[in-house]
């Protein structure tokens, strides 16, 4: 029990420490922020969340996985053919229309930051994509 407390004791102030140093580095921020605006109130600024990783895809699969359906295509896809194409690649059930839904938002979302290898282009009136 000794050893324990001991410990407990040693990651709370190893903890105490780390925010001290966060605290000051605020500061320095804070500091650095008013030299180039005068009038900023840092306490304004909002911490940006970090974004929700989802259950089907592993960090990179899902762009790699919309790589592969692109590249087997004949020209561009639409954003429904793409997600069709890995669902299916995922065998996912395609029936289940909030799944389907969530895939597309994932999926569009993957598209849209993939700017350096994936092309939006218009065909037939409506937006498609292929690669680069």
């Amino acid at each position: 029990m000794r050893d324990k407390r001991l410990e407990v004791t040693d990651a709370i102030e190893r903890l105490e420490r780390q925010a001290d140093q966060h605290r000051a580095d605020l500061a320095h921020l804070e500091a650095t922020m008013r030299l180039f605006d005068p009038n900023v109130e840092a306490e304004t600024f909002q911490p940006t969340p970090p974004r929700r990783r989802n259950d089907w895809f592993r960090p990179g699969e899902c762009r790699r996985r919309i790589h592969e359906v692109l590249r087997d295509a004949a020209g561009p896809m639409t954003t429904r053919e793409i997600v069709e194409g890995v669902m299916a690649e995922k065998k996912l059930p395609e029936d289940d229309a909030r799944t389907r839904e969530l895939i597309q938002k994932t999926v569009l979302g993957s598209l849209n930051r993939a700017t350096d290898t994936i092309e939006r282009v218009e065909a037939a009136g409506s937006a498609a994509w292929r690669v680069i």
